[in-house]
C-alpha cells in the first residue's frame, strides 16, 4: 500500500511538472511571436474610431487560446476593451486578471500597444447604436474612466451578480447598463444570455460594426487558396489535365 503511494504521488508530481513545463513553453512561444508582431491600425482606420467604441481581439497566450477554443464563437476573440478618445490620442480601459498582467483589475493601456498584443486580423471594433438619438457614446469612455479610477479589481469568479469586480465582458456591459440602462444580455424573450461570450457585441440590434479585420482574414485566406491551386494546376502532369 505504501508502495502504490509513493508511486501515485511521484506521478502527480511527474504531471504537474509536465504541465508546468508546457505552460512555460507555450507562454515563451506566445512572447515570442508578440515580440515581433507589427500588427497595428492604419491612421486611417483610427480615425474612423469614435469615443466610447469597443475592441474585440483575440490575445495572445495560453489563456486567450483557451478562451477562444472553449467559446467556439464564429469569430476568434478572447478579450475586449472600452475605447478612450481624446483629439488625436486613443486609449483603451479594460480588465484583466494579475495572472496574466502586472496589474489585476481595470487599467488603461495605450491603443498601439494592445493592438500589438493581438493576433494579426484578429480585432474588430464596435459601436453601441441603440441609444445613438441621444448624443454620443463618451458616457460609456466616461463610466470606464471611472471605474479605473475606482481600481475595480479582476473578477476571477465571474459573477455578474456581483459589481465590486469586473472581468472584461463585464465591465463594458456594465458601463452601457448603467448610461443607457439597456441590459444588452437580455434576449428577445427577457432571458439572461451567455455572459462570457463576445459574440453579443456582434449583435447588430444593439452594435455597428465599424471595422471587422476578421473579413479581412478570410479574404487573404481565400486569395491564398486561390493562388495555391492555380500553382497546382500548372505542376500538374499533361497526362492529369489531358486524360486519354
Amino acid at each position: 500500500m505504501k508502495k502504490v503511494i509513493i508511486i501515485t504521488f511521484i506521478a502527480l508530481i511527474f504531471l504537474a511538472g509536465s504541465g508546468w513545463s508546457f505552460m512555460q513553453y507555450y507562454n515563451h512561444r506566445s512572447d515570442q511571436d508578440m515580440a515581433v508582431s507589427y500588427y497595428h491600425l492604419t491612421p486611417e482606420e483610427i480615425a474612423l474610431i469614435q469615443d466610447g467604441d469597443i475592441v474585440l481581439r483575440h490575445g495572445f497566450g495560453l489563456v486567450s487560446d483557451l478562451i477562444v477554443e472553449q467559446l467556439n464563437e464564429n469569430y476568434d476573440l478572447s478579450h475586449c476593451a472600452i475605447l478612450c478618445k481624446e483629439n488625436d490620442s486613443v486609449s483603451v480601459i479594460h480588465s484583466v486578471s494579475s495572472s496574466i498582467s502586472p496589474y489585476d483589475g481595470v487599467q488603461s493601456q495605450e491603443l498601439a500597444p494592445f493592438i500589438r498584443d493581438s493576433h494579426k486580423n484578429s480585432v474588430i471594433i464596435v459601436r453601441y447604436k441603440k441609444k445613438m438619438d441621444r448624443g454620443n457614446n463618451a458616457g460609456i469612455s466616461a463610466r470606464a474612466k471611472k471605474y479605473l479610477t475606482q481600481q475595480i479589481p479582476f473578477d476571477e469568479s465571474f459573477d455578474i451578480n456581483d459589481s465590486t469586480e469586473f472581468y472584461c465582458t463585464e465591465l463594458l456591459w456594465k458601463c452601457i447598463y448603467n448610461e443607457f440602462g439597456d441590459d444588452i444580455l437580455m434576449d428577445h424573450y427577457n432571458k439572461r444570455k451567455d455572459h462570457m461570450r463576445f459574440d453579443t457585441f456582434l449583435d447588430t440590434a444593439n452594435f455597428e460594426i465599424v471595422l471587422n479585420h476578421h473579413l479581412r482574414k478570410a479574404e487573404q485566406n481565400h486569395a491564398f487558396q486561390k493562388i495555391q491551386s492555380r500553382y497546382l494546376l500548372t505542376k500538374r502532369p499533361a497526362s492529369a489535365l489531358n486524360p486519354g
